[in-house]
């Protein structure tokens, strides 16, 4: 089995807010959360272009629209802070 995919915007940089508040949704590195890998809602035979793009956009829409707000409008789940620090050391090892 192959890994999961991560998405990372390189350019323009994600930037906070300035009010203190993290940027929403992203695991360490700024890696977007696009999906939830327990729920299984991407795998590896489903195509990319049918799925992770047009998450990503979504995500970006929703980035924008909390800069201007300060509230994400997107829904989804956050992930728990064990599961960021657990992914925050798995990616600080590789």
């Amino acid at each position: 089995m192959g890994q999961q995919p991560e998405v990372k915007v390189l350019d323009p940089k994600l930037e906070e807010r300035g009010d203190g508040n993290r940027i929403p949704h992203v695991y360490p590195g700024n890696t977007l959360c696009l999906y939830r890998p327990r729920k299984q809602e991407w795998t590896e035979r489903k195509y990319i272009a049918e799925t992770l793009v047009p998450w990503t956009s979504l995500w970006l829409y929703y980035y924008e629209i909390w800069q201007a707000t300060g509230e994400w409008m997107g829904g989804g789940e956050h992930p728990p802070e064990k599961i960021r620090e657990h992914r925050a050391a798995t990616v600080t090892k590789a």
